[in-house]
């Protein structure tokens, strides 16, 4: 099967950032898994890719190291059921609102204190 993911960036950005939650993943350890940096990974993310073959190449790369179907980030994927139940954190931050500048720094600062911790566990 061949698919153009770089047409689905908004939608696999939304279920990357699901699938690597459940199954408990950093950003750094699915950078170490799979071979992709960590800035590229911050791209997938944002559904921010620049390039159509290197976007496509990254996801297949993803699919490939967990054995997953090409089509697993499109399509709507069920939550598996959890020995926890799942957190959800206030943000009054929605689409289209912009974090202030000490916000960022903050936030990008846990964001490597938690990449560091993730190395130990």
């Amino acid at each position: 099967m061949s698919i153009n993911f770089f047409e689905h960036q908004k939608t696999i950005a939304k279920n990357l950032l699901t699938f690597i939650r459940v199954k408990g993943h950093s950003k750094l350890s699915l950078s170490k898994l799979t071979g992709i940096s960590r800035p590229t990974i911050d791209q997938l993310l944002k559904g921010e890719s620049p390039s159509q073959t290197t976007y496509n190449g990254q996801i297949a790369k993803i699919n490939q190291t967990f054995e997953l179907p090409d089509d697993y980030f499109i399509t709507a994927q069920s939550t598996p059921s959890l020995t926890h139940p799942l957190a959800y954190a206030y943000s009054d931050h929605r689409v289209g609102m912009e974090k202030s500048e000490k916000a960022k720094e903050l936030l990008e600062g846990l964001d490597n204190v938690l990449d560091i911790y993730s190395m130990y566990v």
